[in-house]
Parts: C-alpha cells; sequence; structure tokens
C-alpha cells in the first residue's frame, strides 16, 4: 500500500487495509504470519514532513526456543512515524547527531511505502523470546529427542572445561 505526498495537500487522510496473506513478507525464518495483518491510521503532511500513526494487528506464528515447535503469538502495535524526503535529510545532515533525528525516517519520489512500516512494526513487536510453556524441556543435547513427549536415557556429563583442572583434585 502507497500513500501518495501530494494528497496529503490542506489536511491529514485516513488509511485501512487489510494484506492478502502473501502480500507481506516478513523475511525472518523463525517467525511467520498466519492471520492477515491489518493496519489503520492517518497520515498528514506539514511542510515536506509526513506523520503517520496507527495501529497494526496479526498474529504470528514462532518457534519456542527450547523445543522449536510453533508457538502463536497475537501482535497488536501502534505506531507514530516521521518521514521526510531524502534529499531534504542529505541536505540538514551534519557530523552531529541531534534527539530530533533519531525520530526520523526517509521517503524517496512521490509516495511512501505503507507496507514497509508495517512490516518493521511486526518484527519490532515479536517477543524476544517464545517458549511453548513455562515448564518446556527442550531437546536432548546429545539425541535431539523432545524431553516434553520422551524421556531419553542420555546422560549429559559434559565438563565446563575451565573446571577440568579441578576434577583430579581429591581432599
Amino acid at each position: 500500500m502507497r500513500i501518495e505526498v501530494e494528497q496529503l495537500e490542506g489536511g491529514g487522510k485516513k488509511f485501512a487495509h487489510t494484506y492478502e496473506p502473501e502480500e507481506l513478507i516478513l523475511d525472518e525464518e523463525h517467525a511467520r504470519l498466519t492471520d492477515a495483518p491489518q493496519v489503520q491510521g492517518s497520515a498528514s503532511r506539514k511542510g515536506s514532513e509526513v506523520r503517520l500513526r496507527g495501529s497494526v494487528t496479526a498474529r504470528a506464528e514462532v518457534d519456542c526456543d527450547r523445543c522449536l515447535k510453533a508457538v502463536s503469538v497475537p501482535i497488536e502495535t501502534e505506531f507514530d512515524v516521521s518521514l521526510i524526503p531524502a534529499s531534504e535529510y542529505l541536505e540538514q545532515q551534519t557530523a552531529e547527531l541531534h534527539e530530533h533525528d533519531l525520530l526520523l525516517s526517509v521517503y524517496e519520489g512521490d509516495s511512501i511505502d505503507v507496507d514497509e512500516i508495517v512490516r518493521e512494526q511486526i518484527l519490532l513487536a515479536l517477543p524476544a523470546r517464545a517458549l511453548c510453556g513455562e515448564e518446556c524441556k527442550g531437546l536432548c543435547p546429545v539425541c535431539g529427542n523432545d524431553r516434553n513427549t520422551n524421556a531419553c536415557a542420555c546422560e549429559n556429563k559434559e565438563t565446563d572445561p575451565r573446571w577440568a583442572a579441578l576434577k583430579d583434585l581429591r581432599f
């Protein structure tokens, strides 16, 4: 979905879009979209600066960090993004970065690609650590068996090499 900057002259414009299943690709190997993402918000323009505000709702599937089973994660996030033309940003660029510069993004041409902003917001909303359950036992490091479903007889006698010198110490 693209928003034409010229159409924002003289006021704001509301937008809403529901993405088709393959319209938005996350390019993340451990996360997949399971429900169609929805975005709604408003766009306004002040001079050459465009401000987009809105919310994104979706559902994703991520891998459990311990056993690699799929975990369903609801995503509900809000965004507030200010954009300026790339040419104007390059003219303003100085050696020192100010706090206001950290809040700006750039766009090229006469339109803004909302799809990239939605994709970015979904990736930022994904949990840093996902577990299928707090009691998840994970995978056996020796045989790779899922410890939640089958107990294995593997013994993990791996010793930390930093303590190996103390192994033969007797009292």
